[in-house]
């Protein structure tokens, strides 16, 4: 006669169905796990955007210090005197504030934050680099004006690369 014990010796222990199978309540408890995990990121990538924007800010405000203290200036040379002070006495808290940018890997923003940081520092490049066309007859007439005014547009842009 064939008994469970016999067949169990041969053939192994037997099991019953819902034994070798997970339950509902397992897969329950790995789904919710799975959404926490995808939740943390998404929370993760949202405080980092937070982050990028309150940079990409720093850096416009910075950018726009730079051009106002040019502009309200009683004259170029002066201006650009005033801003170089500026840049230079901000430049250690910016160049921290852009390498903490830099580090940030690609995961951890959206992409439109991505999109975002991009075209903002671009602009503010941009602005900073069209001093030298706004103030190029200048330049023409002021070797020494010329010279300061390139040192500035270098510096920032070397500050907003490296």
């Amino acid at each position: 006669m064939i008994s469970a014990d016999s067949i169990s010796h041969h053939y192994g222990p037997t099991t019953k169905k819902s034994e070798s199978y997970p339950s509902a309540g397992m897969f329950r408890k790995q789904i919710a796990a799975l959404v926490l995990a995808v939740m943390a990121t998404a929370t993760a990538s949202c405080k980092k955007d937070d982050e990028v924007n309150s940079i990409l800010a720093t850096v416009d405000s910075f950018t726009t210090e730079i051009l106002r203290r040019i502009d309200v200036a009683a004259n170029p040379p002066a201006g650009v005197d005033d801003a170089q002070k500026y840049f230079d006495s901000r430049r250690a808290e910016i160049a921290a504030t852009m390498n903490t940018l830099k580090n940030l890997s690609g995961n951890q923003v959206s992409h439109e934050t991505k999109q975002k940081m991009k075209a903002s520092l671009v602009d503010d490049a941009s602005r900073v680099g069209n001093l030298q066309i706004r103030y190029v007859s200048y330049s023409i007439n002021d070797p020494a004006f010329k010279a300061k005014l390139d040192k500035l547009v270098n510096d920032y842009q070397t500050l907003l690369t490296h």
